[in-house]
């Protein structure tokens, strides 16, 4: 069964049971995400793809929350935008400082959020606590404090 649906203004067809996400990539509207992967049940758990639903008073995470028919949908509206900013903020509060030098510089998606979002100091401070390198494995390395949630 098709709905009716508005999205930043465009009326939209969508079926039961899809995610707002889903239909928002499918008409190629970007909003971001960090924790979403498609072969994986969403968890929302980052919340940095929150859009704004006309009638409710909280923003809702795009890739679990599904579409219904009276929806009124707004991607990127000054709330959206604060919201993610201050979620970008609060990420980074816990994040390790080596961004200038770290090895995914300029291809890290956290680092590309900050940059759109214009995040350029630190907000929050948090007593962040260096996390052991998992060198369990001689072929790939993994640190566990660039995880993102």
């Amino acid at each position: 069964m098709l709905l009716n649906i508005e999205i930043n203004g465009q009326q939209v067809s969508a079926k039961r049971g899809e995610t707002i996400l889903t239909v928002l990539n499918r008409i190629g509207v970007k909003v971001p995400t960090l924790c979403y992967l498609s072969s994986l049940s969403p968890s929302g758990a980052c919340r940095m793809c929150v859009v704004e639903v006309e009638g409710l008073s909280h923003l809702v995470p795009a890739c679990s929350h599904q579409v219904e028919e009276w929806m009124q949908i707004h991607t990127h509206s000054p709330r959206v935008l604060k919201a993610r900013k201050t979620l970008v903020e609060l990420l980074l509060a816990n994040h390790p400082d080596d961004c200038l030098y770290c090895d995914r510089n300029g291809s890290c998606e956290l680092q590309g959020l900050s940059e759109e979002l214009q995040v350029r100091d630190r907000k929050y401070i948090s007593k962040y606590k260096p996390i052991q390198i998992d060198k369990a494995c001689p072929s790939i390395q993994r640190d566990p404090a660039k995880c993102v949630l």
